[in-house]
């Protein structure tokens, strides 16, 4: 956003010089919300090193000296939301350049004049302190006397999630003997009482706290329902680790990993879970100043397997970033992702195959009793493979059991076969082989021609099925006549 603001203003001068008219304008504003979101849109340049690149170029190269009021204007507005970002020693010396002894330097309505030293340690304060500027808005106004005054607003997320509103106020004058423009007076307004007046040693919230933060988004959102979009998980990676945290996979050999690699294993655990059952928490302590969270969770997937899930987060004091520089707060440094324990109840194989076979054989009268329809007969193909790649082929009497390989080919056939009967029911349902899965349903179908005069007949269905992926499905099917 500060990247593309610059962009924007450099360009605006060096086309149109702001078109700035000093006789028919008294006091000037920019909304660029619009503009810059545009300009983002258009901009290549993607990666941050490369934007601050631009960045100083433009206030190197474009903005120096500042020989006009825009520039002097847009030094402070580029250097200043720069500083907030990264500290750099470079933006406070050049804001400094151009001041004297006379500049006034006030902060946080302050009556007092401030030092540049203290305004120095005042925006450390502020780069650790804030975690991202979110909004900026700035406004100019030229005076007849070669001097402008400025506002510079912006909004800030602190590392203690709260939202905190500054705003600068701003005057510079032509100083006609060194060409360019000095500024007089750079006052911070709004009240700093939200601001902490120190860098603090330990982290200010109790670690209960952030336990209890970790415990509600861990119970709350991300292990109460199933579905839960990746850039939720990324978000709580956000909330609760630092870059440095590191994650350890049992389940992969005990492969290590970044932080961001825990989001997308969850998203790719959880993808087909049908619920969480339950959960457990429990607190140790792993060392003098670290402590073990360790949160155990239950889950059903949509397969039937029953699986309890483990991650165990080291908490400890830690700066949120730049090493031993950073806000100093709670933190999980690590974290132990448990191998799984299979809690699915163990069953008996040739008892799954009865239930596989049960069925599909009693998914065969619906066809019949319930009227064609696509819906009727939707249960019984559900037991099927149906790409052709999986090699599915069925045989059939009424067409001299020549193997029909296009699954299409076949609901068709079935379509039209239901028509010819008007009652259907199972006569038996047996396995002719455990060890190739081979079955058979016997239905018996009738036709009625009227009072007293209705004709039953057996038809059999045999069938083989294999097991692909988490489920039994049949690949072959032979359907014979009918006969009594």
């Amino acid at each position: 956003m500060k990247l593309c603001f610059l962009l924007l203003n450099f360009v605006i001068l060096v086309s149109a010089n702001f078109r700035f008219n000093l006789k028919t304008i008294g006091t000037k504003k920019f909304n660029l919300v619009d503009e810059l979101n545009r300009f983002a849109l258009e901009t290549n340049a993607t990666s941050s090193k490369y934007k601050n690149d631009i960045r100083r170029q433009i206030g190197e190269m474009d903005l120096e000296p500042p020989d006009s009021y825009s520039k002097i204007v847009n030094l402070f507005y580029g250097r200043m939301l720069h500083l907030i970002e990264s500290n750099s020693e470079s933006d406070i010396d050049t804001i400094a350049k151009y001041t004297n002894a006379e500049t006034q330097i006030l902060l946080c309505e302050r009556s007092q004049k401030s030092t540049f030293a203290e305004l120095k340690r005042f925006i450390q304060l502020l780069y650790l302190y804030f975690k991202q500027v979110k909004q900026v808005t700035y406004s100019m106004q030229p005076q007849s006397n070669n001097s402008v005054k400025f506002q510079v607003k912006y909004k800030a997320t602190t590392v203690r999630n709260t939202e905190v509103e500054q705003e600068w106020h701003g005057e510079a004058y032509y100083d006609s003997n060194l060409k360019y423009y000095i500024y007089s007076t750079l006052d911070l307004k709004r009240d700093c009482a939200s601001l902490p007046n120190e860098i603090p040693e330990h982290p200010v919230e109790p670690k209960e706290a952030y336990i209890n933060r970790l415990k509600s988004n861990l119970t709350e959102i991300l292990f109460k329902n199933p579905n839960v979009p990746e850039s939720t998980y990324q978000t709580f990676i956000q909330q609760f680790m630092i870059d440095r945290t590191q994650m350890q996979f049992c389940e992969r050999n005990g492969e290590t990993g970044g932080r961001y690699t825990l989001s997308d294993f969850l998203f790719k655990r959880y993808a087909d879970l049908d619920t969480f059952t339950d959960h457990a928490f429990s607190i140790s302590q792993f060392s003098d100043y670290q402590t073990d969270v360790t949160f155990t969770v239950l889950g059903t997937w949509k397969n039937g397997i029953i699986l309890k899930d483990t991650y165990r987060f080291r908490v400890e004091e830690a700066r949120e970033r730049n090493g031993d520089q950073g806000w100093m707060d709670w933190w999980t440094t690590w974290v132990f992702v448990e191998c799984s324990v299979n809690l699915t109840p163990k069953t008996d194989p040739e008892y799954l195959k009865k239930v596989f076979m049960q069925q599909v054989c009693f998914s065969i009268p619906p066809m019949i009793q319930f009227g064609p329809s696509v819906q009727s007969r939707t249960t019984f193909l559900s037991h099927f493979m149906e790409g052709e790649e999986q090699g599915f082929h069925a045989q059939i009497c009424e067409q001299n059991y020549k193997p029909i390989y296009d699954f299409s080919q076949f609901e068709k056939w079935l379509a039209s076969w239901v028509l010819e009967y008007d009652g259907s029911k199972l006569a038996e349902a047996k396995i002719d082989s455990f060890e190739n899965f081979l079955f058979t349903c016997v239905v018996d179908v009738m036709k009625n021609y009227g009072d007293h005069d209705k004709e039953w007949k057996k038809r059999e269905f045999t069938m083989k099925a294999y097991f692909e992926v988490d489920r039994w499905l049949v690949k072959e099917a032979k359907i014979g006549c009918d006969h009594f």
